[in-house]
C-alpha cells in the first residue's frame, strides 16, 4: 500500500510538473508570437508610411510640372486652382505681401504682361519637406536684350489639394 501510495505521489508531482511546465510554455510561446505580429504590424505601418509619403512626393511632383507648364505659357488662368485664400508674393519691382487669390491672379497676370516668358524651367524640385518647393529660371525678352528671373514656389497640402503657398520672383 505504501509503495501504491509513494507511486500515486510521484504521478501525481510528475502531472503538476508538466502541467506548471506546459503552462509556463504557453505563456512564453504566446508572448513570442504577441511580439513577433507585433514587429510584423510595425513593419507594415512603417512600410505604409513610406508608401503614402512617396505618393505625396509623386504627386507634388505632378503639381510642379503642371504649374511649370502653365508659366512657361505665360498663362495664368491655369495657375488659378493652385492659388490659396492667402498666398505671399514677393517680386522684384517692390510687390510683397500675402494677396487673395483674385489680387494674386491680376498682380501675375500683369507682371507677366510686362515680363513675357520666352522659356522657364524648374532646376530644382524639393520634396522631402512638408512644404516642398521648385526653384527655377524664368526667362523673358526685353528692349536690352535676354534677361532672366529666379523663380522660387512653395506649395502646402490644403483640404487634400496642393495650394501655392508663396511664389517669388527676383
Amino acid at each position: 500500500m505504501k509503495v501504491m501510495r509513494l507511486f500515486n505521489l510521484l504521478i501525481l508531482f510528475f502531472f503538476l510538473t508538466i502541467l506548471g511546465t506546459d503552462s509556463s510554455f504557453c505563456q512564453l510561446k504566446s508572448n513570442y508570437l504577441n511580439s513577433e505580429k507585433e514587429k510584423k504590424i510595425t513593419v507594415r505601418i512603417k512600410k505604409l508610411q513610406r508608401i503614402q509619403k512617396y505618393q505625396g512626393q509623386k504627386h507634388s511632383i505632378i503639381e510642379f510640372r503642371n504649374i511649370e507648364r502653365a508659366i512657361a505659357k505665360g498663362d495664368i488662368s491655369q495657375l488659378t486652382k493652385y492659388f490659396n485664400s492667402r498666398t505671399y508674393l514677393n517680386l522684384t519691382k517692390g510687390v510683397s505681401g500675402y494677396y487673395s487669390n483674385n489680387h494674386v491672379y491680376y498682380v501675375l497676370k500683369k507682371y507677366f504682361r510686362k515680363h513675357k516668358v520666352t522659356s522657364f524651367k524648374f532646376d530644382k524640385i524639393y520634396t522631402d519637406a512638408n512644404t516642398p518647393y521648385g526653384v527655377g529660371s524664368y526667362y523673358f525678352n526685353t528692349r536690352s536684350g535676354r534677361r532672366s528671373l529666379r523663380i522660387y514656389v512653395s506649395l502646402k497640402r490644403v483640404k487634400n489639394e496642393w495650394k501655392i503657398l508663396q511664389i517669388t520672383l527676383n
